[in-house]
């Protein structure tokens, strides 16, 4: 038995039967949907798939015309895909508690991955999907960004309603492995990059952004309520960028892996950054 949660608890789910873990998705759509350099989703057959509580509360958005996406409208996490014509139920993987067993098996859109990410394991890479997906391998084009500042770095949500830009270089980049960045991107850890807050500005949708903060901690997370896209948030003196928001370089890679004691078992960690088990950043 499987279980699984969006960050709020809203929404939780549970699989009794056997998963197939398909791989990790490095397209820009699954980036913004989760906030990090790659998604990574289970299959299970509908009928050992049962939401628990919340069915109710998930959001739809249709990211294209053959797709779709769930998530939660309090927090924003990436919850389970379901009905629509799938023949299965696809889950990601960071909204998972357990160890699946099953492990990833390639890696797909490759050809589009963030400049910032690096493949530190052995699976085999698809520059697009494998073909084994057949007649599901065609593109998706996504809108046409805005012009920006020039020299700033730009990001938005998956569905271009919120937007921004920053001008000097992120204070650091690290990636986040800890359980509640996990839930909160749906994903095996949340890629963070934090910048001076006098360096960053909205450009469209501030308004419209929500803000999720959990309860008795000072963990926060922020997302698109049309898309469940990730975006930015502000704290003190600085703004808090997921990474797979961002549409231009930002200069840097990740120095960093933090909570690596709490990492999912399923993913490869890049050992030639720093690491913290614990302890965030000094």
């Amino acid at each position: 038995m499987l279980t699984g949660s969006c960050l709020c608890g809203d929404i939780a789910f549970e699989i009794d039967g056997p998963v197939d873990v398909v791989g990790h998705c490095h397209c820009s759509m699954c980036r913004k949907s989760h906030g990090s350099a790659f998604a990574t989703f289970v299959t299970a057959a509908p009928q050992d798939f049962r939401w628990v509580r919340g069915a109710e509360r998930v959001k739809t958005y249709r990211s294209s015309a053959a797709g779709h996406r769930h998530f939660c409208g309090r927090c924003g996490s990436a919850v389970p895909m379901t009905g629509d014509g799938l023949p299965f139920a696809l889950v990601p993987l960071g909204s998972v508690a357990e160890d699946p067993d099953a492990r990833p098996r390639l890696h797909m859109f490759t050809g589009s991955m963030a400049s910032w990410d690096d493949i530190v394991d052995d699976l085999p890479q698809h520059p697009a999907l494998p073909p084994e997906f057949g007649a599901l391998a065609t593109a998706v084009d996504r809108p046409a960004l805005e012009p920006g500042t020039p020299g700033a770095t730009g990001g938005s949500c998956l569905c271009g309603a919120v937007a921004f830009e920053f001008d000097d270089p992120p204070l650091g980049m690290y990636h986040c492995h800890c359980s509640r960045c996990r839930r909160a991107a749906g994903a095996a850890y949340q890629t963070l990059l934090r910048v001076r807050h006098g360096s960053f500005r909205w450009l469209k949708g501030a308004d419209n952004v929500t803000r999720y903060r959990l309860p008795g901690t000072r963990f926060e997370c922020a997302f698109c309520p049309t898309c469940g896209g990730r975006a930015p948030w502000e704290r003190d003196d600085q703004a808090c960028i997921p990474a797979g928001c961002l549409d231009g370089d930002p200069g840097v890679k990740p120095s960093d892996n933090i909570f690596t004691d709490s990492r999912a078992a399923w993913t490869a960690l890049d050992e030639r950054l720093r690491t913290w088990p614990k302890a965030a950043l000094p």
